[in-house]
């Protein structure tokens, strides 16, 4: 029976080591794969460090460049400002100017008119000389005795087509057409 007994523990041993075997190939084939899956894992892990540098190298150029978009955006709006300012200022000057050219033109139509008032008013029309398509009137009137006027220029004489009763120096047609080309010679 000894014999019987230790070729029954023998037969268990046999088949506990095979049991053991198949669990260590087992275990060896699992140990395989998670290495596998290890290597795999850091090839995964460098990678992701890879593409986190990446993004952060990327992150930190779009915030230089954000920073100096916007540096250059407020100096651009900073002289924007100056100019619009400089452009209010010479609009305003200009309004001024023109305030003041149309203050003259008026100024200078009534005198116009006040000259031309005067010079129909006064003793007859000069002679004129004539010299086929020119007329020439003289500057200063020819000395007459002892007339106070002697020496001065002679008034404006006006031709006949500024004389027409129909329109006045201060006719607002008249005065807008002279306002158009005043405005056209500057």
């Amino acid at each position: 029976m000894s014999a019987a007994l230790s070729m029954i523990s023998d037969a268990i041993l046999i088949v506990l080591l095979a049991v053991t075997l198949g669990a260590i190939y087992r275990f060896n084939r699992k140990l395989a794969e998670l290495r596998q899956g290890r290597e795999a894992f850091e090839r995964l892990i460098t990678e992701f460090r890879q593409a986190t540098g990446q993004a952060d190298a990327s992150l930190q150029q779009l915030r230089q460049l954000a920073e100096t978009r916007g540096r250059d955006l407020q100096q651009q709006t900073e002289a924007a400002t100056h100019v619009l300012g400089d452009v209010d200022q010479a609009s305003a000057d200009l309004r001024l100017l023109v305030e003041r050219a149309d203050r003259a033109s008026d100024r200078l139509e009534e005198s116009v008119a006040e000259s031309r008032r005067l010079s129909q008013a006064a003793a007859p029309v000069q002679a004129r000389e004539s010299t086929g398509l020119f007329a020439r009137t003289p500057l200063v009137t020819p000395a007459q005795g002892d007339d106070p006027a002697a020496g001065e220029p002679a008034p404006i004489a006006a031709s006949p087509a500024e004389t027409s009763p129909k329109t006045s120096p201060l006719d607002p047609s008249k005065r807008s057409s002279v306002l158009s080309t005043l405005a056209g010679i500057r």
